[in-house]
């Protein structure tokens, strides 16, 4: 990438997980970097972050003071909903307008639920990539904090909660996916490409070891 002040080429290196599971004949074990094409055959990946939670806390907490629960989980689903909303029509801007390659898609509602679109924007800690030290990555290409008021926690978890960040593949055979569970070779070997620690990479990918 190319920061924007200095136009200073600046390397960023996103990383990627992939399925360890036996699979039927004819199926292969995915990981997000099946996505891009391999160097140096240039390619693009996109990414975004968004919320529709800022001013919110203050409600939540004057909800809960008057012991109006209804209105205070009311209020956060309703955020977490726009926020998810505003990644819907990001995306459908980018496959129609900023990047274009599907200009002419014309889906209905119930095929854009489906996900029947081009692409994929999937998001650090969802099944495609478990990895929430992803994260930041994005976050410093963005600029998020200054850029969108969204700031991270020490356990990577974003404030305010209605609030998403992810990647773009744009590849017309880019599908979601669950890692699933994955052995120690590929932690170790994650591990080692992140400049990770095992112990570390182990407590962030609690949830996915197979051992």
């Amino acid at each position: 990438m190319y920061t924007d002040e200095t136009r200073t080429k600046v390397r960023t290196v996103f990383h990627s997980i992939r399925q360890q599971t036996k699979k039927p004949a004819g199926q292969y074990n995915m990981a997000l970097s099946d996505f891009i094409a391999p160097s140096p055959i240039p390619d693009y990946i996109g990414s975004f972050a968004v919320t529709a939670g800022i001013g919110i806390d203050e409600w939540v907490k004057k909800f809960e003071k008057d012991h109006d629960d209804y209105s205070a989980i009311m209020l956060k689903a309703i955020a977490d909903r726009l926020a998810e909303a505003f990644t819907e029509l990001l995306h459908l801007r980018l496959r129609k307008e900023f990047w274009g390659y599907a200009k002419d898609e014309q889906l209905d509602e119930s095929q854009l639920i489906k996900e029947e679109y081009k692409g994929i924007r999937p998001a650090p800690g969802y099944p495609a990539q478990p990895d929430h030290t992803e994260k930041p990555l994005i976050f410093s290409l963005l600029d998020v904090e200054k850029n969108t008021g969204i700031t991270l926690t020490e356990s990577m978890a974003m404030f305010p909660t209605a609030a998403v960040s992810g990647l773009y593949f744009a590849h017309p055979e880019a599908q979601y996916f669950g890692v699933g569970k994955i052995q120690k070779d590929q932690i170790a070997d994650y591990a080692s490409r992140k400049g990770m620690n095992l112990e570390e990479t182990e407590r962030w990918l609690g949830t996915v070891l197979a051992y």
